[in-house]
């Protein structure tokens, strides 16, 4: 039998529901929305992979502290539950008669206790009387103690092992059953004087340590599940980093199972076998062994692994003579701004010229919407920023405010802003569902090729990003300071000091219009 927590979203309330397992196990996810089944399915699917794995790996050896505070998942699963409308004291007095029967072995056919789930006044009633203490005393002590405890806990007992991912020998599941039935008991206690109007601090509460458990199975499959759903990365990223986890996997084999059983070795060979197949030092080190460590890094700030072993692994490359990126020239720009100025594509007519004039990346300028071309102190800027309907940027300094140069003015940005509205500037809506590639990307994608076939082949020049490239040699060349050029293209401050030099709207203004655009080519 396999217990699986499908969580709560939007309206619907989490529910703890069983299956059986075999060649299938099938389950409903207890929806009719379809964006909550697919968030269900996929934290359905993580929960029975730990539990196959935790199946696979055998006993967890754990202590007496680990039971302990295993327990107090089931203390917080029943308060955080009921807490803010517990009911009556009475039906809680039952819980907790219920639950001393099966500990004292008093009662052997208790009503099994479900995750979450409360108690009936009547049920304990009809089987103690009206008098409920008394009732539970008058009832033998059985000596099978064991047997009352699996018979009332062991349901809960399971959905705590299985959330963990754990698997215990019978000896430690009798010593989890008990815990399990105290913690039940303290809850029982707690959600009595919340019914009875009393939510004074429960000093119980502070008995259950925090839940460390080094000797978790956990998954590859599982840890990048568990990433995605606290990060919540972009799709492109999500994208990217799950073709290199499928490489990794495909590399190390059974050893996916556990992230435990992944050594420096592994990571080394993944490396090498990257290099064999032609992969550039850029792209392993970057892509493969980035998210790779990142991921891991990730599991270490959990408790899920003691170290990562993809630390210091590293392609050793050199840069080489010839190969560095290079911007575009004076008349590179200047033939690509009027080649772009009789385009009637917006995102061909006018992105060449705003990252020319800017130094913004492609992909910040093709997230602007029409509400964020703005006034401010006197000049027409830019608020670059994600878009409205999903968007992402590259980091935390890419949400900045750059003004306009004049010469999109005099070119007719700003009638260009007005007829397209408050809404994206270069793209139709996107769905704005984060699992799926926003539409700005296809559209700094076709830009790039778009340039291509126009005219600008050389491999040194990206034909994006040598715009952005550009830039920063003309604003040098105008005069403009490393530091205020570093503030309007979003670059990170170089130095401390860097932090206490702020630059005002007229400022960036006047030392982005000494930036001649379209620029002047010496004959």
């Amino acid at each position: 039998m396999v217990l699986v927590e499908l969580p709560a979203m939007r309206s619907e309330p989490p529910v703890v529901i069983s299956a059986t397992a075999g060649t299938f196990i099938k389950f409903s996810l207890r929806t009719r929305n379809p964006d909550v089944a697919k968030y269900r399915s996929v934290a359905a699917n993580a929960q029975v992979t730990r539990h196959f794995n935790a199946w696979r790996g055998g006993p967890s050896a754990l202590t007496h502290k680990d039971l302990v505070a295993l327990s107090g998942e089931v203390y917080r699963l029943f308060v955080d539950r009921f807490e803010d409308d517990p009911g009556s004291p009475e039906n809680w007095a039952a819980f907790k008669a219920f639950n001393r029967a099966a500990i004292e072995g008093r009662l052997l056919n208790t009503p099994v206790l479900n995750p979450g789930e409360g108690q009936s006044i009547d049920d304990a009633t009809a089987v103690f009387g009206s008098n409920l203490t008394d009732g539970v005393d008058a009832l033998p002590q059985s000596g099978e103690t064991a047997r009352a405890l699996e018979n009332r806990f062991g349901r809960l007992s399971d959905w705590v092992l299985q959330k963990h991912g754990l698997a215990i020998d019978p000896e430690t599941r009798g010593r989890l059953l008990l815990q399990v039935g105290q913690a039940a008991m303290d809850a029982g206690w707690a959600l009595k004087r919340n019914a009875s109007g009393d939510y004074s601090p429960d000093p119980r509460a502070a008995r259950f340590p925090p839940v460390q458990l080094s000797s978790a199975v956990v998954s590859l499959d599982a840890l990048f599940e568990k990433w995605e759903s606290e990060t919540k990365p972009s799709a492109s990223t999500l994208t990217t980093w799950r073709s290199n986890m499928r490489s990794l996997k495909e590399h190390i084999g059974k050893k996916a199972d556990d992230i435990r059983e992944i050594n420096a070795q592994d990571i080394v060979a993944w490396k090498d076998a990257a290099i064999a197949r032609g992969l550039t030092a850029k792209t392993i080190n970057d892509s493969y062994l980035g998210s790779a460590k990142a991921l891991l890094n990730y599991a270490v700030r959990n408790k899920l692994l003691s170290d990562n072993p993809a630390e210091n692994v590293r392609v050793a490359a050199r840069s080489r003579a010839g190969t560095s990126m290079q911007p575009y020239s004076d008349e590179e720009v200047l033939r690509l701004l009027t080649i772009a100025t009789s385009e009637a594509n917006p995102s061909r007519r006018w992105l060449p010229w705003l990252a020319a004039s800017s130094g913004a990346r492609i992909g910040e300028l093709v997230q602007l919407w029409g509400r964020r071309i703005i006034e401010r102190d006197g000049h027409p800027v830019m608020v670059l920023a994600p878009a409205e309907d999903g968007g992402s940027l590259k980091n935390e300094g890419s949400e900045r405010i750059v003004p306009l140069h004049p010469a999109l003015i005099e070119a007719g940005f700003l009638d260009f802003v007005r007829s397209r509205g408050d809404g994206p500037l270069f793209y139709r809506r996107s769905s704005g569902k984060p699992t799926k590639r926003h539409a700005s990307k296809g559209v700094v994608n076709r830009l790039g090729s778009w340039i291509r076939e126009v005219g600008f082949n050389d491999p040194r020049k990206a034909p994006n990003h040598a715009l952005r490239h550009y830039f920063k040699s003309a604003a040098a060349r105008a005069g403009m300071s490393d530091s205020m050029a570093d503030v309007i293209q979003g670059h990170a401050i170089r130095s401390e000091a860097g932090r206490y030099r702020h630059f005002d709207i007229p400022g960036m203004a006047a030392a982005i219009a000494a930036v001649p655009i379209p620029p002047k080519v010496r004959k």
